[in-house]
């Protein structure tokens, strides 16, 4: 849905998406603010194009005087329009396209934000959205465009949340490991920070068992695709590793309400936590194994929608759970957002 321009600079959520716009754009896509500055663009990239066709022209008309000679006087002039013609033509369409991939994306990042309040008010960094509008302004395929449209939301929104390394990851994908990777996130659990929201650990759990890197087949993910992933940096490449999930104890909310330890997590974009039958009837930790992601693909999680595989999914969430019940915990869905505490994980 088209963002109305005329509202725009009253809002101060997109004021700041604007400014992120036009400080990529002011470096890397300046025809979206400045159409003269295409066109000399344009024109300085032809006569340099125009050279090396002269120079190529030159040396075959050396290299075949007898077909130059058979070659009328104004057909090497009028071959020479055509080829500046053609490369004008060119240079023109794949700006324009270049203009309508980058508007998408800050349209979509426009309406991502529709409904956020306020964001931090702080100077964009330069440096990401220089190679940010560098990277998706070739970015042509909508369900592309719309991850990369999130990843500027979530920029604007938390600033440092994506780094640039992370945007070099994202500028290899393509729609099939993006998929791929959208189906790890769909089985994956993770932890952030409650004050910054940034999540320091995530992994897909092998509640079905470990099985030789196999213990996530039946969800849609086999251990070539862990292998996959791996290759584009996305998980770590020991698919066996582990952590431990520690039981915190929240404030007290009101008198007389007993405290309940918990270990809070978050799963399929929403937020859980996991109570303990009893206290006496765990430890004060769970270790979970499972292929684990790493920086960028924490990065990317916060982005990446949860993908229903319907029977697959179901499938998983029921594994899940029957996995935390055989260590004595329930899953309890935290309905109004985030726990105050958030668990840390370690090991």
């Amino acid at each position: 849905m088209p963002v109305d321009p005329t509202l725009t600079l009253k809002i101060p959520v997109l004021e700041k998406l604007l400014d992120y716009a036009a400080s990529g754009i002011g470096s890397v896509a300046g025809p979206m603010l400045a159409p003269w500055r295409a066109r000399r663009e344009i024109e300085a990239k032809l006569i340099q194009a125009q050279g090396e066709a002269e120079a190529r022209q030159i040396e075959a008309e050396a290299q075949e005087a007898a077909r130059r000679r058979l070659v009328a006087p104004d057909a090497a002039v009028s071959g020479e329009l055509t080829i500046g013609d053609t490369i004008q033509q060119r240079l023109a369409f794949q700006e324009e396209k270049r203009q309508r991939n980058i508007t998408a994306v800050v349209t979509s990042a426009a309406n991502e934000l529709s409904g956020v309040d306020e964001v931090p008010d702080q100077e964009p960094d330069h440096d990401w959205t220089a190679r940010f509008f560098n990277d998706v302004q070739d970015v042509s395929s909508e369900e592309m465009q719309t991850l990369w449209a999130k990843v500027l939301a979530g920029e604007v929104e938390r600033p440092g949340s994506t780094s640039i390394r992370t945007l070099g990851v994202l500028r290899n994908l393509d729609q099939s490991i993006a998929l791929l990777f959208q189906d790890l996130c769909s089985i994956s659990i993770s932890v952030a920070d409650p004050t910054t929201g940034k999540i320091n650990e995530a992994r897909a759990p092998f509640v079905a068992g470990y099985n030789n890197g196999a213990g996530l087949e039946q969800f849609g993910v086999d251990y070539g695709d862990l292998l996959v992933l791996n290759e584009h940096g996305l998980v770590i490449a020991e698919p066996n590793s582990w952590r431990e999930y520690v039981l915190w104890l929240p404030l007290r909310v009101r008198r007389n309400v007993p405290l309940q330890a918990y270990i809070p997590f978050r799963y399929q974009q929403r937020f859980w936590i996991l109570q303990p039958s009893t206290l006496a009837s765990v430890d004060n930790k769970l270790r979970i194994t499972g292929a684990a992601l790493t920086t960028s693909g924490m990065e990317l999680l916060r982005v990446i929608e949860a993908r229903d595989f319907s029977e697959k999914a179901q499938a998983h969430d029921h594994a899940l759970r029957a996995f935390f019940a055989a260590e004595n915990f329930r899953m309890v869905e935290v309905k109004d957002g985030a726990p105050k505490t958030m668990a840390g994980p370690r090991g």
